[in-house]
C-alpha cells in the first residue's frame, strides 16, 4: 500500500484539511479510524467500505462519506487508486450545502449536491498523471462551489471554542466548554452537531481515543500515559479504543492497523497534523 498527501490551495484550508493519494497493488482489508468527513474518488479498481451502521457500501464511483463516529473498514480491491480530499468541520454548510450530522457515517454519491460541476471535475482527476495534477483540479472544483453556492445567513458562526475544548488534553467539562462558547447548552449540542455531526460530550470521546492513537505511534508504551486521565480503568480505554481506532491498544502497537498509522506518520511528516486535529 501506498499513501502521499498534498496541501489545498492557501485560500481554501479552511474548508479543505488536505488531498490524498492511496493504492495497493494487492488485496487489502483494513480498519480505519473515526474520522472526518472525506470526498473519494475511485481512480481504478474499487472496493466496499463497511460503514459504522453495519452496512456494506461498493465503491467505484465519487462519494462523500460524512464524520465517521465508529471505526470501519475498508476492503480494496487489488489495483485501487483513490484521490481523497479531507473535508474540515468548517466546509460543510460551505461546500456540501449539509449539516455534518445529516451526512454522519453516510456514503452520498458526490454528483447529487455538486452536479455537473462533480462530473467534469472527476473526469480531471481521472486523466490526471500526479498527485500535483488532480489537486490543481480539486482546487479548481471547490473554488466553483464556493463561487456559485448562496452563504447560508442562518447558520451560526464556526465554534473555534469548541474546536479548542475538543482538543484540550485535560478533557474539560461541559459546563466550561458552555461557558466558552457564550451560547445556552441547546445552542451549543446545535452547533457540535452541525459542524462536528454529534453532541459535545460524544465528540469528546472520540477525540480521547484519537489523541491517544497520536500518542502510541509518538511511541508511547504505557497504557496509562496513552490514555490520560479520562478512563477508569484498562478495560475501558481498551473498550473506547477499539470503538473509533477499530482495533486494540496492543494490535495498534504491533501494527495490525498499518492504514491508520501509516495516516498517522504521512499527517504528521508533511502536513504537521495528527490524527486529533481538524
Amino acid at each position: 500500500m501506498a499513501l502521499e498527501y498534498y496541501m489545498p490551495r492557501a485560500d481554501l484550508r479552511d474548508h479543505v484539511r488536505a488531498y490524498y493519494y492511496f493504492s495497493t497493488d494487492n488485496p487489502a482489508i483494513q480498519p480505519l479510524c473515526a474520522e472526518m468527513g472525506n470526498i473519494r474518488v475511485i481512480l481504478s479498481g474499487g472496493g466496499i467500505l463497511h460503514t459504522p451502521d453495519g452496512g456494506k457500501r461498493h465503491t467505484t464511483s465519487a462519494f462523500l462519506i460524512g464524520p465517521t463516529m465508529s471505526a470501519y473498514c475498508m476492503e480494496a480491491q487489488a489495483g485501487t487508486r483513490v484521490f481523497g480530499v479531507g473535508i474540515r468541520p468548517k466546509g460543510w454548510v460551505a461546500l456540501c450545502g449539509m449539516s455534518a450530522q445529516e451526512a454522519r457515517d453516510q456514503v452520498i454519491d458526490l454528483t447529487s449536491f455538486a452536479g455537473g460541476v462533480a462530473r467534469s471535475s472527476i473526469d480531471e482527476m481521472r486523466n490526471a498523471s500526479s498527485l500535483a495534477e488532480m489537486a490543481i483540479a480539486a482546487d479548481r472544483f471547490f473554488a466553483q462551489i464556493l463561487s456559485k453556492r448562496a452563504p447560508q445567513r442562518t447558520a451560526p458562526s464556526y465554534p473555534h471554542a469548541l474546536a479548542q475544548w475538543l482538543l484540550d488534553p485535560n478533557d474539560l467539562d461541559l459546563d466550561t466548554l458552555i461557558s466558552m462558547m457564550d451560547v445556552s447548552r441547546r445552542q451549543t449540542d446545535r452547533v457540535a452537531k452541525l459542524y462536528f455531526g454529534a453532541s459535545p460530550k460524544y465528540l469528546q470521546r472520540k477525540y480521547r481515543a484519537l489523541r491517544a492513537a497520536d500518542r502510541i505511534r509518538a511511541g508511547e508504551t504505557d497504557w496509562l500515559a496513552a490514555a490520560g486521565e479520562a478512563f477508569y480503568d484498562q478495560s475501558h480505554f481498551t473498550k473506547e479504543f477499539r470503538t473509533f481506532i477499530g482495533v486494540t491498544p496492543k494490535q495498534f502497537m504491533g501494527n495490525q492497523a498499518q492504514l491508520i498509522t501509516e495516516i498517522q506518520s504521512q499527517r504528521s511528516q508533511t502536513l504537521a497534523l495528527p490524527l486529533a486535529s481538524f
